[in-house]
C-alpha cells in the first residue's frame, strides 16, 4: 500500500468511529422517536463502511473500477435509505 491508500483507510477507519461515537451519544430517549434514531444512525454507521469497503475492494481485492464504484454507490443508496427512514420514525414520533 501506497501513502495516499493509506490515508484513505485511515479517514475509512476514522469514519466508522465517528459514526460509533455519534451511536454511543445519542440522547438516551424511548419509545419511536429513539427506534427512528437508531435506524437513522444504522445508516450513517451503512455510510461509512461503504467507504471502508470500497478501500478495501480496491487496495486489498484489486476488483475493476468499475466494478467497485458501482458497489459503493449502492452501499451509499443503502446508507440514506436508512437515514431517509430513521427520520420518517422520528417524525411520527412527533406527530400529535
Amino acid at each position: 500500500m501506497d501513502a495516499l491508500q493509506i490515508v484513505s483507510l485511515a479517514l475509512d477507519v476514522l469514519l466508522i468511529v465517528a459514526a460509533v461515537i455519534a451511536y454511543l451519544a445519542r440522547p438516551q430517549i424511548g419509545g419511536a422517536l429513539a427506534k427512528g434514531l437508531r435506524i437513522l444512525l444504522i445508516g450513517v454507521m451503512v455510510l461509512g463502511l461503504a467507504h471502508l469497503i470500497e478501500t478495501i475492494m480496491f487496495v486489498v481485492l484489486q476488483i475493476n473500477d468499475d466494478l467497485n464504484e458501482v458497489i459503493h454507490r449502492l452501499l451509499v443508496a443503502a446508507g440514506f435509505i436508512f437515514v431517509i427512514w430513521g427520520f420518517t420514525k422520528m417524525r411520527e414520533a412527533l406527530k400529535w
